[in-house]
């Protein structure tokens, strides 16, 4: 599977219009799920995960801030609530290209890698065949998605084609203050559209 991940949205949706010839099965877990078996397996994984790790912006710097940035995978916000964020590319790709950062532990990287064995080994896993005309819509602050890999057809008017919609709501619940490098804003009524970058 490709890496779970959440992107900086409120709710993300999916939309089929094309399958591959092959693969590309949409997964999704709950993080909630997740947290509670990392939790059994070893409590200090959710220690580590709960505190921030450098990400790569990958080009998407907001004015004034840095190509890298600071977050955690879990958080609780001031109600106790559970949010996730969790985009392990992103933190690879921070340590590859910024020598200036401190490197990851060996309990960090093992603690990464065991987050993402997690759904698939402990049956927590909902694996979907989305076919043209699907719709799926997760919430991205609790559930972790990803798909398999995939082989596509030659012809290009046959391909997969999907396209991606990141929604921010205006009732969604309080976020996390340390969701604040990721989002314009995480005040309530007020739409979080994640990162702005001057030009675009």
């Amino acid at each position: 599977d490709v890496y779970k991940r959440q992107d900086f949205s409120d709710i993300v949706g999916l939309l089929c219009l094309r399958t591959a010839k092959s693969g590309g099965t949409s997964s999704i877990a709950s993080s909630y799920a997740v947290y509670n078996e990392l939790l059994k397996i070893d409590p200090n994984h959710i220690r580590l995960l709960s505190e921030p790790m450098y990400y790569d912006r990958k080009g998407e710097i907001p004015e004034g801030k840095g190509p890298y940035f600071k977050i955690a995978v879990f958080h609780l916000n001031e109600q106790g609530e559970l949010f996730t964020h969790h985009s392990p590319d992103f933190i690879w790709s921070a340590q590859e290209r910024f020598p200036e950062i401190p490197r990851l532990t060996e309990e960090q990287k093992n603690a990464l890698n065991t987050l993402q064995k997690v759904p698939r080994e402990n049956g927590i896993a909902l694996d979907m065949e989305l076919e043209p005309g699907d719709i799926q819509w997760l919430n991205n602050h609790t559930i972790l998605h990803s798909r398999t890999a995939y082989e596509d057809h030659q012809d290009f008017d046959k391909r997969r084609h999907l396209l991606r919609l990141w929604l921010a709501t205006l009732d969604g619940k309080e976020l996390p203050k340390t969701f604040q490098e990721g989002y314009t804003t995480i005040e309530l009524g007020k739409p979080r559209l994640g990162i702005y970058v001057p030009g675009a």
